[in-house]
């Protein structure tokens, strides 16, 4: 071959552009953004260590000019995967900061400087499943995540998995413990997400009750069994009021939990019986009854509870959800309310004395006795312990939630956060013995959450400076064909796991202490968490 044509060969295989084009694998419990990575640290080679019966997870960053395009693929043992395992990671806005103590810093104008960057930015968050193996670089750096189910694990062992971005290429090694985890249905870890029909039906286009919206309340259902997710909020609407008769809508009600049902799902909450008012009054000590907006003290408040509650009754026995159904009152009940409340449970376990209360509590003293399932936030139990160490003592449970409360260094799942906050849920429930977890925002968007992660606080005469901090109405993501995943969401499952098989070990103390001391006191370093979850996983052999 001549030498002209040499170079010219050459010069087509060593384009500069291509020169700069760059391959990274990452933990899924990195941070990854459009903009600006901590490429130094990372390389084409990855090792994580997994149980038997889960996916296993990597995120590949790529480094390239905008429009530059790769086809990805990746093999184990000689045989290409399928196009299924891979997902396109979307990033969404990260407009203010959370709050050192709630909401965001613009609250009390406060610096956090518990976060893991200043806003405003953009954070590579949502799963979007791969239609094309054709990437086009949208950004200076993207994301995708290659997620291989545990079906083509056919056994424990190490499996070596090569991954190919255009010329680029990467080596993902995946351990496969013999540590297996338990089907949904056998769970021991109580977690819900409340779930936002009218936003299903908003971002999806299906009318309430049709075939079609069936068929999206299946997807939604999977995708939350697949995040270890095993209690569902059953539909207020369900109960109605009509020509001033109180009625049940059984064979709805039965069908709707019934998908559900399928996935493994344990539990089933139902509605709140009662609330503060249509003005949301925290000042009033009078429950007022949700459906027929009575208040408590009148004797036809009491008419309509019992009616309520005789038709649950009946309904939850009839078919074999007795032990499956837990009752809210009243979301949040303060010390103002708390005499209210507890004249309504005594007349709810009068007419039911199976049914166990649960309820996201705001006050402790005055609701003993009321309370089979204690849920405070995480920052009253543990600075409360003592009190709920005594109410376990009595016989009842006790679960922890976040909201927009607490910020600074508490665990949360906000998109400012670390991603090990998500997963040492989990640890701490083994720490504290807790049952499990509870949020509000599963979908609970009142914006396009792909263009907007802080919200104005929609409560009545919220404060122009009250917000919602990032992610905190959300964890899944409206997709064109059904709920999108998130990585939070993802890193809460991970903790789920973790959660399993800890609860097995007689002798766990302290390898959970190398990780997780309280809910402000444990490890931010991924590696020090990995090497923590592989000792878990070869002591659960």
């Amino acid at each position: 071959m001549k030498p002209i044509k040499m170079l010219l060969l050459a010069a087509c295989f060593f384009h500069p552009a291509l020169a700069q084009q760059k391959l990274f694998l990452a933990d899924p419990l990195e941070p990854l953004y459009p903009d600006s990575n901590a490429v130094a640290g990372y390389s084409a080679e990855y090792t994580l260590d997994f149980p038997t019966g889960a996916a296993a997870d990597v995120h590949l960053l790529l480094e390239a000019s905008q429009g530059s395009t790769f086809r990805v693929q990746a093999s184990m043992n000689g045989k290409m995967l399928p196009q299924s395992c891979w997902s396109l990671l979307t990033d969404v806005p990260v407009e203010q900061n959370t709050g050192l103590d709630s909401r965001t810093e613009q609250y009390k104008g406060r610096p956090n400087p518990f976060v893991i960057r200043r806003a405003p930015f953009r954070i590579y968050e949502v799963i979007s499943p791969l239609s094309s193996p054709v990437v086009q670089a949208a950004a200076p750096y993207t994301a995708l995540r290659l997620s291989i189910p545990p079906a083509f694990f056919r056994k424990p062992g190490t499996y070596n998995i090569q991954v190919t971005a255009g010329h680029l290429k990467g080596a993902f090694t995946a351990r496969i413990h013999p540590a297996r985890l338990p089907a949904l249905k056998d769970s021991r870890f109580f977690y819900t997400n409340w779930f936002s029909l009218p936003r299903m039906e908003q971002w999806h286009h299906v009318e309430r009750w049709s075939s079609e919206w069936f068929a999206m309340l299946d997807k939604y259902a999977a995708a939350m069994a697949a995040g270890r997710q095993n209690c569902i909020l059953v539909p207020a609407e369900l109960i109605y009021l009509k020509n001033g008769k109180i009625t049940l809508e059984e064979d709805k009600m039965l069908r709707f939990i019934n998908v559900f049902r399928r996935y493994g799902f344990q539990y089933f909450e139902s509605p709140h019986l009662m609330y503060r008012g249509e003005k949301d009054d925290w000042g009033n000590p009078e429950l007022q009854v949700q459906l027929t907006q009575r208040g408590y003290n009148t004797a036809a408040a009491k008419r309509d509870i019992d009616t309520i509650m005789t038709l649950v009754a009946r309904f939850t026995r009839a078919n074999g959800l007795t032990h499956s159904w837990l009752q809210h009152i009243s979301d949040e009940p303060t010390r103002t309310q708390a005499q209210s409340y507890s004249d309504v449970v005594k007349q709810v376990k009068a007419i039911y004395p199976e049914v166990r209360i649960m309820e996201a509590t705001n006050d402790r003293d005055g609701l003993i006795g009321a309370v089979d399932i204690w849920c405070p936030l995480i920052n009253d139990f543990q600075e409360n312990e003592s009190f709920f160490r005594a109410r376990e003592k009595a016989g009842e449970k006790v679960l922890v939630y976040t909201c927009l409360i607490p910020g600074g260094n508490w665990l949360n799942r906000l998109l400012d956060q670390e991603k090990l906050r998500q997963v040492y849920f989990g640890w701490g429930a083994v720490r504290y013995g807790t049952f499990g977890y509870l949020h509000w925002g599963l979908n609970q968007y009142n914006a396009d959450p792909f263009q907007n992660s802080v919200i104005h606080h929609p409560a009545p005469g919220a404060g122009a400076n009250n917000f919602l901090p990032a992610g905190d109405t959300h964890i899944f993501y409206p997709g064109k064909h059904g709920p999108l995943s998130s990585l939070r969401f993802e890193a809460h499952r991970l903790g789920i796991e973790d959660y399993e098989l800890l609860a097995r070990l007689e002798q766990r103390d302290a390898l959970v202490a190398k990780v997780f001391r309280s809910y402000t006191d444990y490890d931010k370093n991924v590696k020090a968490y990995r090497a923590a979850r592989a000792a878990l996983l070869q002591a659960s052999r």
